[in-house]
């Protein structure tokens, strides 16, 4: 089956008529997951994306990069938040511009939940899977040596001009033009008739001394380019990490990602930054059972309790992207208290919770495994205590976990 098929599928709930915003919110609530489920009274555990977080961050990183737009990162199924409902939150916030992404899926995908402003795709792609995009109004990037005869290529698929982003390497390696033969490689493409170079960026290897050296290379080059006639509409190079610690390289735009998803920006920064978090992992209590002493909960007997004590039992697991370093670790907010994850009581798809031998929770109460509500469920504690990090926390969420977007 086709990309675009699958994506049908996906994403079949209809345009309402709607204003924007209300669009936006509309289509979010619409298509929410892959698979049926996610009723409000279930007990299948779920995630909800703060839309005033991320509206937030946006204002904290505009800020930050002294009123410059923000290019927004929205890789990686939005780092595992949910690219079908972060996607059009983010369109929605003034100052970004443009939005980013690695997979041709992930343009796609936000293009048919009604995302309005520009798409990058930060990868060099095949010619059908490119014409595709290219009529979906998502601008590409370029880097490969045949760069020009590509581009040809999917202009004549996609029976349009190609909008393209040249990416530079400037010393990271990994992907883009080697700056030593960018500059005829690069006069080749404004040449293109078909061709619209509306950018050109490159990437940080996140090492302030040499990220400067990066930003000497590149802006050098640029300078070469303009004395040729090359001057692309948008110069962007500076991710979160250069947000923070390089405030020269923030040219005409930041392309950020994981300031916009609320992660903290470390102890070697300048100025404050004052980051929310964007989502909460949430199921309700299945089970509340009374554990006597030498008795055990869990595989292996892995939690023995010294005491009477109950045991609650939460139907979320690893499989759902709650990591197993999680037990004897971290804790659970259930009410207006915080409870231990047991020691082994994180399993694929279940994590029981000490929760004391008078205790207070029912069936059915929700409990918070992460999110803003509590200094112990944030995402940078869980990601500290289970030596997993922010990131890794977010992007380990299970996309077929349904996703409700919230307004608190």
């Amino acid at each position: 089956m086709r990309r675009r098929d699958l994506l049908k599928l996906a994403a079949t709930a209809p345009v309402a008529a709607l204003a924007g915003g209300e669009r936006a919110k509309a289509q979010t609530r619409q298509t929410t997951r892959l698979r049926p489920g996610g009723s409000d009274d279930g007990f299948d555990p779920w995630v909800e994306v703060i839309a005033p977080a991320f509206r937030h961050n946006a204002a904290e990183v505009s800020r930050l990069a002294g009123g410059r737009p923000i290019l927004a990162v929205i890789k990686n199924n939005a780092y595992g938040v949910g690219d079908q409902v972060v996607g059009p939150i983010v369109d929605g916030c003034p100052q970004v511009v443009g939005l980013a992404c690695v997979r041709p899926g992930e343009a796609l995908a936000m293009r048919a939940m009604g995302v309005g402003k520009p798409i990058l795709t930060m990868a060099e792609l095949g010619i059908e899977e490119s014409a595709e995009l290219v009529r979906k109004d998502v601008t590409l990037s370029c880097w490969l040596d045949d760069a020009g005869e590509r581009l040809a290529r999917i202009a004549k698929a996609a029976r349009r001009r190609v909008p393209v982003h040249p990416y530079l390497d400037t010393g990271m390696n990994r992907e883009g033009m080697p700056l030593t033969r960018a500059l005829p490689w690069l006069e080749n493409l404004a040449r293109q008739p078909d061709i619209h170079l509306d950018g050109i960026y490159q990437m940080f290897v996140h090492d302030v001394e040499f990220d400067r050296v990066q930003l000497e290379r590149f802006t050098s080059f640029l300078d070469r380019a303009a004395a040729a006639g090359i001057r692309p509409r948008l110069r962007h190079a500076a991710a979160t990490f250069e947000l923070h610690r390089v405030p020269e390289s923030h040219l005409d735009a930041v392309r950020v990602g994981n300031a916009l998803f609320g992660s903290p920006a470390g102890p070697d920064v300048a100025h404050p930054f004052d980051p929310k978090p964007v989502f909460r992992l949430r199921a309700r209590v299945v089970r509340v059972e009374r554990v006597e002493a030498g008795e055990s909960a869990g595989f292996n007997r892995g939690f023995r309790p010294p005491a009477a004590t109950s045991v609650a039992l939460l139907p979320v697991g690893h499989t759902d992207g709650y990591a197993s370093a999680a037990a004897g670790v971290s804790e659970v907010l259930i009410g207006d208290r915080t409870y231990p994850v047991v020691p082994g009581g994180v399993n694929s798809a279940h994590t029981i919770v000490d929760v004391g031998a008078d205790p207070a929770v029912r069936v059915g109460d929700v409990a918070t495994l992460i999110g803003p509500d509590h200094p112990s469920i944030l995402p940078a504690e869980v990601g500290a205590r289970t030596k997993t990090g922010t990131l890794q926390v977010m992007t380990r969420l299970s996309a077929l976990l349904p996703r409700r977007v919230v307004e608190a």
